[in-house]
């Protein structure tokens, strides 16, 4: 009976981490740094990195990267990169995953070079896209989403391309 219990507050604690990283990853993609802080705040403190914290910890160190956090932000997405290999997520997610890591410290760091050490372990991982979590590419895009001016005008056609028969 106790077993069972533990086993269900586990469950529900990982469903609660879940939402609140995807809900701090979406303020974050709106450029609302506090509001994602505030939402990691709903995280339980015990949590296991196997089942739900690789994600919020990769939420955490994108939030602290987006803050202007470098250091912390890079050392917490290199903490995630050296530990997937501890969670239950199929090779092709690893790799997608490891992949995204690189990317952002990529963008993140000054010289345009990821860290030493992703840089050792970057040659060393290959995955299968068409075998990757569909959700997980849409809760981690690869490329950075750019929001597009909504006003923006059409752009003018050409001279010459609006008459007929001339």
């Amino acid at each position: 009976m106790l077993r069972r219990r533990k086993t269900q507050e586990r469950a529900e604690s990982n469903v609660i981490a879940s939402r609140a990283s995807e809900a701090a990853l979406s303020a974050l993609f709106d450029g609302d740094v506090v509001k994602a802080r505030d939402e990691l705040t709903a995280v339980p403190k015990r949590i296991e990195f196997a089942e739900t914290g690789w994600k919020v910890s990769l939420v955490m160190a994108l939030t602290d990267l987006t803050a202007g956090k470098r250091k912390s932000g890079l050392n917490l997405l290199i903490k995630v990169f050296e530990k997937l290999d501890d969670t239950s997520l199929s090779k092709d997610d690893k790799g997608y995953l490891r992949l995204f890591a690189l990317y952002r410290a990529i963008e993140n760091t000054r010289d345009g070079r990821p860290p030493a050490a992703l840089r050792d372990h970057a040659e060393n991982f290959s995955f299968d896209t068409t075998l990757v979590d569909p959700g997980l590419k849409a809760i981690f895009p690869l490329r950075r989403m750019q929001a597009k001016p909504e006003d923006a005008p059409p752009p003018p056609f050409p001279s010459g391309m609006g008459s007929i028969g001339a």
